[in-house]
C-alpha cells in the first residue's frame, strides 16, 4: 500500500491522468466522437513512463497547471493518434477527477487507523476504569475523576468523528469531465453518455452539474481533518501535560534515544505528543486556506491553485498524526502512584465538595459552601490541615464527626458515577466493532 506521500506525488496523479485519458479515448471511440484506431494507439501507447516528470513540473510553472504540458507530451508518445487524445475535456476534468480518486482513496485508510486508536483506548479505558486521579480545571485540581474517565472523556470526540467519516464515505467526492466552462458542447449529443462512461470506468461518481466552480465537498472533506486532528491534539497536549515532571502521571513510550535531550542526560522529550500537535496546527490552516478555494469566481478561477497545495498536506499530515497516535497509546506509560500521590497533594481538598454537600442539608447549600470556603483558605498555612480545620469549626463539628470528616476526605469514595460512565462509552465503541 503506497504511502500518502506517493498517493498524492506528482508520479501517481500524472499515472492517474494517463488512465484518466485513456478511458476518455476508448469511450468516445464507442461513441463515434473519435477513430477506433486513434483509441487503440492510446490505449497501447499512453503510459506514465513517457512524461518526463522534472520538465512537466518546469512547464507546469509557466503556465499554472500540469496538464497543458502533459498532454503535449503524451500526445507526443501517441504519434498520429495525439491528435485525438484530451478530445473534448479540460485541464479541469483532469486536475479534479485526479484529487477526487486521491481523496476517495485515503479516507478509507484514515478510518481504519481512527479505529485503532478507538480500540486502543477503550481497551486502556477498560484497565484503568477506577484507577483514581486528579481531574484539572484551568491548571488546577478540581475533583477526582478516574483515569478511565479520563480515556472515555478522549474517545466520546473520535467516535462523532468515526461517525462523520462514514457519511464521508457514503457520499465520495465526484470526478469531473464538464469541458471548458461546463456545457460539454464539444462533444454533441453524446456528451453526457460519454461523462457517465468515463467516470464509470475510473470509479468516480458523476457531479450533477460541473464540480470545478463549487468546492465546497472537498473544503467539507478538509475541515473534518482539522477537527479530527484537532480532537487528536487534545489527546497529545493532555498526554504531554500529564508528563511534566511535576505531575509525572503519564510518559511516552520508549524507544532508544528518541524523545531524549541533545544536551540533557536526563531529559526525555514527548516528541510524539508534540508532533501530533505541530501536524494539526499545519491541518487547521490547511482548512481555513481551503475556505477560500470555495470562492471560485463565476465558473473558473485562481482560487483552484489553493486546493492543489492545501488537499495534499492536509491529508499528509493528518495521516501521521493518526500513525503517531496509534504508537502513543501502544507503549504509553501509566503511573497509578503518582495519580494517587497527586491526588492526596492537597490534603483532601480536593473532596472539599463532599463535605459542602453533606452539609447542606442542615446548613444550607451557601452557608455549607462559605464554611468549607473558610476552611479551605485556612488549611493552606503551614501547619494546617484539612481534617483539622473543619473539626475545629463548631458548625460543622454539629453536623458532622471527625469520622465522618475522615471518610468524606478520602477522594477515592467521591468519584461518583465514573465507573459506569466509562463502562457507556467503552460499550460504544465495542459495539461499532
Amino acid at each position: 500500500m503506497p504511502s500518502f506521500e506517493k498517493l498524492f506525488s506528482t508520479h501517481a496523479t500524472v499515472a492517474f491522468f494517463v488512465e484518466y485519458e485513456k478511458a476518455l479515448a476508448q469511450v468516445q471511440a464507442e461513441r463515434g466522437l473519435i477513430p477506433s484506431w486513434a483509441a487503440e494507439r492510446i490505449a497501447r501507447d499512453a503510459r506514465a513512463a513517457t512524461v518526463d516528470l522534472p520538465s512537466l513540473e518546469r512547464a507546469s510553472g509557466q503556465v499554472g497547471f500540469p496538464v497543458a504540458p502533459f498532454v503535449r507530451q503524451l500526445a507526443h508518445a501517441c504519434g498520429e493518434a495525439g491528435e485525438y487524445l484530451h478530445w473534448g475535456s479540460t485541464t479541469q476534468d483532469l486536475l479534479l477527477s485526479a484529487r477526487a480518486r486521491q481523496i476517495n482513496t485515503a479516507l478509507p485508510r484514515l478510518e481504519r487507523l481512527l479505529a485503532g486508536i478507538l480500540e486502543r483506548l477503550a481497551i486502556l479505558a477498560a484497565q484503568y476504569r477506577d484507577t483514581p486521579m486528579a481531574g484539572r480545571g484551568f491548571g488546577g485540581h478540581a475533583l477526582p475523576i478516574t483515569f478511565g474517565l479520563k480515556l472515555s472523556h478522549w474517545m466520546v470526540p473520535l467516535l462523532r468523528h468515526a461517525d462523520r467519516m462514514r457519511a464521508l464515505l457514503a457520499r465520495p467526492i465526484d470526478g469531473e469531465l464538464a469541458g471548458a466552462m461546463g456545457t460539454l458542447a464539444s462533444m454533441g449529443a453524446e456528451a453526457l453518455a460519454v461523462q457517465r462512461a468515463v467516470l464509470d470506468r475510473l470509479e468516480l461518481p458523476v457531479p450533477l452539474a460541473s464540480a470545478s466552480s463549487a468546492r465546497d465537498a472537498v473544503a467539507e472533506v478538509i475541515q473534518f481533518l482539522a477537527l479530527l486532528t484537532a480532537s487528536l491534539a487534545k489527546i497529545a497536549q493532555d498526554i504531554a501535560h500529564l508528563a511534566w515532571t511535576e505531575i509525572g502521571e503519564l510518559a511516552e513510550p520508549t524507544a532508544g534515544t528518541a524523545g531524549m535531550s541533545s544536551t540533557l542526560p536526563h531529559k526525555a522529550n514527548p516528541i510524539l505528543s508534540w508532533q501530533i500537535m505541530a501536524g494539526a496546527t499545519l491541518v487547521q490552516r490547511n482548512a481555513d486556506a481551503m475556505i477560500g478555494a470555495v470562492r471560485q469566481e463565476q465558473e473558473r478561477s485562481g482560487h483552484g491553485f489553493i486546493e492543489g497545495r492545501v488537499v495534499p498536506e492536509a491529508f499528509i499530515e493528518s495521516h501521521a498524526c493518526l500513525e503517531k497516535m496509534l504508537a502513543l497509546l501502544d507503549g504509553l506509560r501509566v503511573d497509578t502512584g503518582r495519580m494517587r500521590r497527586n491526588l492526596d497533594a492537597t490534603g483532601g481538598m480536593i473532596v472539599a465538595e463532599a463535605v459542602q454537600m453533606a452539609l447542606a442539608p442542615s446548613l444550607g447549600r451557601l452557608r455549607a459552601h462559605d464554611l468549607v470556603h473558610q476552611a479551605c483558605a485556612e488549611s493552606v498555612k503551614p501547619g494546617r490541615v484539612l481534617l483539622d480545620t473543619l473539626a475545629e469549626m463548631p458548625e460543622v463539628h454539629a453536623a458532622l464527626s471527625r469520622d465522618d470528616l475522615r471518610r468524606l476526605l478520602d477522594p477515592c469514595r467521591y468519584l461518583g458515577s465514573a465507573g459506569a460512565i466509562v463502562d457507556r462509552v467503552v460499550g460504544q465503541v465495542r459495539a461499532r466493532s
